[in-house]
């Protein structure tokens, strides 16, 4: 996955959590799951450690309604944005 990463351009790495507990532990969830893949993103490519950003939501942004267990599980994830950088004119 990672040698799909482009070179260049604004990488972010986003923790979603589901909206079971406290929002402080959704929160600080999200943000150690989003840490521990920018940690993995870096470890094998450390040229794009300045390009990565993290962003943390716990109770935000729900991939699938959270009345299930199944539900619940697609919420808890990573998700990795890639925004590409305009090409000089």
């Amino acid at each position: 996955m990672t040698a799909e990463l482009p070179a260049q351009g604004r990488i972010t790495v986003a923790g979603r959590t589901d909206d079971a507990g406290p929002a402080p532990i959704n929160d600080a969830l999200a943000k150690a799951r989003a840490t521990t893949v920018r940690d993995h993103l870096v470890r094998a490519r450390p040229e794009l450690e300045s390009a990565i950003t993290v962003e943390a939501a716990g109770k935000c942004c729900f991939a699938a309604p959270n009345d299930t267990p199944a539900g619940r599980a697609r919420n808890r994830r990573v998700e990795i944005a890639v925004g590409h950088q305009a090409a000089p004119p």
